[in-house]
């Protein structure tokens, strides 16, 4: 019962009731065809006994023909003749008893036609006898009594062909009506199995394709409809779980992608966090300074120059102020909320985070953007997060007193923001793994390998690209390609 639940089981029966359809009409009419081939075969032979008759007919008036001529003449030629039409006659009698002709009466018949034409043919020719003429009467009655059995033989087979012919006709009749309410119940039972199969089959297979393209094209919140307790219902919520389970792994993949993103970016903060002690502890101890020495000239009535000293307290406060507000920045989550952004804040904001470590590695750093650069289309926090990612890497493959560039340009829609070291490259063997998750070509301990990798992936939600653009043993250049900023795209506050 549960295959007949399912559409196949459906479609099954409906097949197998087109076929016993077909099968019991085909064997009616095969029935109906073999009876009209019989009474064809029946026709055929009763006709040929017909001719047969026929002809047995022609001969004995040829013979009663040659009776007449004797009387008239009274020549032995007629008699000669006579005897040798009796020998055919004879055969052509026994060739119809061999076709299934009743002839016994007929034999009789004929045997007392000869006995009177030999009585005749016996008698003395002369012009004024009268027993010829009697004997050739009788002979005539003979022939007569002759000619009706054969002719009541005729209608006896006229009445088998007509029968014959009327049961041929009505069978024509049957097979017609037939073949005619044969295609109608065909043409039923395949118009309800092509509107069965429309619409527990055809159409939702189309709406199950319009659901997976759906899938395909990344709409995971598309839900199949289901279609009952068959083949597609099952198909419908194979591929429901498949879109859920999809959903729960790409949700997994994306909480996965922005913990590593995270963790790269701490990573990052571990590696400069002496350079911005460093950095912080500058200015925190001239503005202590600075307080020390405006306190002395505040007790000795000096106000006027302890401001100087107050205002150089306050400067440092804010540079302070900006590198730990800039730190923040750069340590938070990394949201992909895509909006205008000054590329100039980002790149000077991300040139001040690895500013110590380029100090401490002795290289240079130079800004190179193309005059009038606009703002792009993405998001500052990871923008920023991939440059530090890839300055630092540029820092790290540079030697002492090496130049790293940073240049922009737009072209096309597109600003191309390149990052230019003067390290010895990177190996041809390692060129096209340089994005791979895990790969590092770092000492253990010194990189995950997931910058890269998570760089590009970042670059790509904000609708752009990042290439390993040039690679030679002076040196490689990564390049960033982001789309330019949209009129109407609100623009995001740098703070810088």
């Amino acid at each position: 019962m549960n295959f007949l639940r399912g559409l196949s089981g459906v479609v099954a029966l409906w097949l197998l009731a087109v076929f016993f359809m077909m099968a019991f009409v085909g064997w009616h009419q095969l029935r109906d065809i073999s009876t009209i081939h019989d009474r064809a075969l029946h026709l055929e032979s009763v006709n040929h006994k017909s001719h047969i008759l026929h002809e047995l007919e022609m001969s004995i008036r040829k013979q009663a023909a040659f009776v007449h001529d004797f009387l008239i003449n009274g020549s032995d030629q007629y008699s000669n003749l006579y005897r040798a039409s009796q020998q055919y006659l004879g055969k052509e009698i026994d060739d119809a008893a061999s076709q299934g002709i009743e002839v016994s009466h007929i034999r009789s018949a004929v045997h007392g036609v000869d006995e009177q034409a030999e009585k005749i043919f016996s008698l003395p020719f002369a012009t004024g006898n009268m027993e010829g003429p009697i004997l050739m009467q009788e002979l005539d009655k003979k022939l007569a009594d002759l000619s009706s059995l054969l002719v009541q033989q005729h209608h006896d087979m006229d009445d088998s062909v007509n029968d014959a012919m009327r049961l041929v006709e009505g069978l024509h009749l049957d097979l017609r009506e037939d073949f005619a309410v044969s295609l109608l119940v065909l043409f039923a039972l395949l118009a309800g199995l092509t509107v069965y199969m429309y619409t527990r089959m055809i159409r939702p297979l189309l709406l199950l394709r319009s659901s997976v393209a759906k899938i395909g094209e990344g709409e995971l919140t598309v839900h199949c409809p289901e279609f009952g307790n068959n083949e597609l219902g099952d198909l419908s919520r194979a591929l429901n779980a498949m879109g859920e389970s999809i959903r729960e792994h790409q949700n997994a993949l994306v909480r996965a992608r922005s913990l590593q993103s995270h963790q790269e970016k701490m990573q990052a903060l571990g590696l400069m966090a002496a350079n911005i002690a460093h950095e912080v502890g500058n200015p925190l101890a001239a503005a202590s300074v600075s307080l020390d020495v405006a306190g002395r000239k505040l007790k000795n009535g000096k106000s006027s120059e302890a401001e100087a000293d107050l205002q150089i307290v306050s400067d440092e406060l804010r540079r302070t102020e900006a590198i730990i507000r800039n730190i923040l920045e750069f340590g938070r989550p990394s949201q992909a909320v895509l909006e205008a952004i000054d590329l100039t804040s980002v790149v000077g904001s991300s040139i001040q985070l690895v500013g110590l470590v380029r100090k401490a590695r002795h290289v240079n750093l130079e800004y190179r953007p193309q005059p009038g650069i606009g703002s792009v289309s993405g998001s500052e926090d990871m923008l920023r997060q991939v440059l530090v990612n890839l300055l630092l890497n540029a820092i790290d493959a540079s030697p002492e007193g090496a130049l790293v560039r940073i240049n922009a340009k737009s072209q096309d829609g597109m600003i191309w923001l390149d990052v230019s070291d003067q390290g010895r490259g990177i190996d041809s063997d390692h060129v096209e793994a340089v994005f791979s998750p895990m790969f590092s070509t770092k000492q253990r301990g010194d990189g995950t390998g997931l910058g890269l990798s998570i760089s590009r992936d970042l670059i790509r939600q904000m609708d752009g690209d990042l290439v390993l653009f040039a690679n030679s043993p002076e040196g490689c250049t990564f390049r960033i390609t982001l789309p330019v900023a949209k009129e109407g795209d609100e623009h995001a506050d740098s703070g810088y």
